[in-house]
């Protein structure tokens, strides 16, 4: 079973005001609303109480357009008990709003109050023993309208505001909410058996009246909390956080969205998703840049726009496609285990670890280890490519010196540089400010630009490359390097087809073509947040720096 703490995690910052009281709401009422059977009781009745305690700091409007927000995704009868006590547009949100079972809708409908019953009495989707208990249930207008019953024993007056029971004693209203969690976990424990939930999509009855949105305008705190948006509805937006990729079928954006929001560097065309109201709910593009407070320079959060993507962006991400890109890379995982078998005997055979061998037999052995390794390496760029689509290659923040990152590619490419006979020469201008990221992915990312640019050298011939930090409001690590001379010429469309190839020795080419190689190293970089560039006289790779150093040119090479 997968735990999700994000409601404790949000019940455990501080009690806001204002605005960030609406956010909150809003928060807690989304985490309760949806999969409640993965919250204790009392994880559900603190978030009632917070509820309760934020209800005079947020109005009716913005309490409304919040349930309103969860259209399809109410699941939480203790939630849905508690909404319905509130004011009527509420109430009737909630009602619209509610997608529980049969047998969750026996449980839930004797706690609910005489508005929340009438309306409740106009869907049509509910099932036999909802219909009985409604057709029993006492007619609306004899006398006072109840707003809450939680539990039988405890009387109860006409109430103005259920939200606010016996505002003169705390400890009552403590005891009706853990009373009302407790009665509805019994009355679900002693089922026989459980009826599944009816699927969540199911909106022909719950649906808005209102134009489409394309796109929605918003701002963001310095939390990457959405504070502001344009257009309706504001509940299914505000609240949303882009500084953590989505979790499970919630709303937020993918690692690179996220990954942008950690360096404060500008992103676009991220995917991001939004849940609740049909009219917001699925995907989306996000682009935004972020904005800094003018007298003190501080990160202040990102203004920008969330767009609804076109068919060519769109046509790639379908269940079909998804299938596929799940199939590929079970394929490369079953692949990976006899080519490692391979190698390893082909290891044993060259070392002579279990006995002489014959210099032709070795030499047949290393060469099958060659290809099998260049194979592992063709996979391991797939199984790279089809994470990058999916939005699940995330590059890890940390530091990495460049010191270390040229020393590691001086052992990983000498092989390749000696059989070339290419000489690699890298002038770096220090001091160069650490990478901000981890060194696994930096060396990744350069160890397959710097092996296809040698590929792509005729024998003997020299590169030269510089490395050097560029000072901004974000700074950046630039590497530069002169294309070679068997490329030169070649548009930037044409290098970066996938099926562009180098001519020459096929044992020298990647396993699969130049083209796909620099695509891989776009989107590597792309996916950490900076860039790659070609002109017409050198590659270009941009990866963010760290934000602390002192600068001094000083050059020095190492070769």
């Amino acid at each position: 079973m997968r735990y999700d703490d994000r409601l404790k995690t949000v019940l455990k910052g501080p009690f806001p005001d204002g605005k960030a009281a609406a956010v909150q709401w809003r928060q807690v009422a989304d985490l309760m609303a949806q999969k409640p059977d993965l919250l204790v009781n009392a994880v559900v009745q603190s978030g009632l109480t917070r509820l309760r305690d934020l209800h005079d700091r947020v109005n009716e409007a913005d309490r409304t357009a919040a349930v309103k927000a969860l259209n399809g995704r109410l699941r939480s009868s203790p939630l849905l008990v508690y909404l319905c006590a509130d004011d009527d547009s509420v109430c009737d949100a909630a009602i619209a709003a509610a997608d529980l079972s049969d047998e969750h809708w026996a449980d839930v409908i004797p706690q609910l109050s005489t508005q929340g019953r009438s309306i409740l009495k106009t869907r049509a989707d509910l099932g036999p023993m909802a219909r009985d208990l409604l057709n029993l249930a006492p007619s609306a207008g004899s006398g006072s309208p109840e707003k809450l019953t939680i539990v039988q024993d405890v009387p109860t007056e006409h109430l103005g505001n259920a939200l606010n029971i016996l505002p003169e004693e705390e400890t009552v209203e403590e005891s009706q909410i853990s009373n009302l969690v407790a009665k509805i976990a019994d009355y679900q424990r002693i089922r026989a058996t459980e009826t599944p939930l009816p699927p969540a999509n199911d909106l022909e009855h719950r649906s808005y009246f209102v134009e489409a949105i394309d796109a929605i305008n918003f701002e963001t705190d310095d939390s990457g909390t959405i504070i502001w948006a344009e257009g309706p509805p504001k509940g299914a937006i505000v609240g949303v956080t882009i500084a953590e990729p989505t979790f499970d079928d919630g709303p937020g954006p993918d690692a690179y969205g996220a990954a942008a929001f950690r360096q404060r560097m500008p992103l676009e065309n991220a995917r991001m998703r939004l849940c609740g109201a049909p009219i917001v709910a699925g995907d989306w593009r996000m682009s935004a840049i972020p904005y800094f407070g003018e007298e003190t320079g501080r990160f202040k959060g990102y203004r920008g726009v969330v767009r609804r993507p076109n068919a060519a962006e769109d046509a790639g991400h379908n269940s079909r496609d998804v299938e596929r890109r799940e199939q590929l890379q079970q394929l490369i995982h079953e692949l990976r285990t006899p080519l490692n078998a391979i190698i390893g005997f082909s290891e044993i055979i060259e070392q002579q670890l279990f006995g002489p061998a014959s210099y032709e037999y070795r030499t047949l052995s290393r060469s099958i280890m060659d290809e099998a390794q260049r194979l592992l390496a063709g996979f391991e760029d797939l199984d790279i490519a089809s994470k990058i689509d999916a939005g699940q290659m995330e590059c890890v923040s940390g530091l990495t010196e460049p010191e270390w990152l040229l020393e590691r590619l001086s052992q990983r490419l000498q092989s390749l540089t000696e059989s070339k006979l290419v000489d690699l020469h890298i002038t770096k201008a220090e001091p160069v400010r650490p990478f901000a990221l981890d060194s696994e992915s930096v060396e990744r990312i350069f160890a397959r630009l710097l092996s296809a640019a040698i590929i792509a050298c005729d024998n003997g011939e020299e590169l030269r490359a510089d490395l050097r930090t560029r000072i901004g409001s974000q700074p950046v690590n630039h590497f530069s390097l002169s294309r070679p001379s068997r490329i030169k010429g070649i548009s930037e469309e044409q290098l970066l087809d996938p099926s562009q190839g180098i001519d020459g020795d096929v044992s020298d080419a990647p396993l699969l073509g130049l083209g796909f190689s620099l695509r891989l190293v776009r989107n590597l970089a792309k996916s950490a947040n900076g860039a790659l560039t070609i002109s017409e006289e050198r590659i270009g790779l941009t990866l963010p720096a760290a934000a602390t150093s002192e600068i001094s040119i000083r050059e020095t090479e190492i070769e």
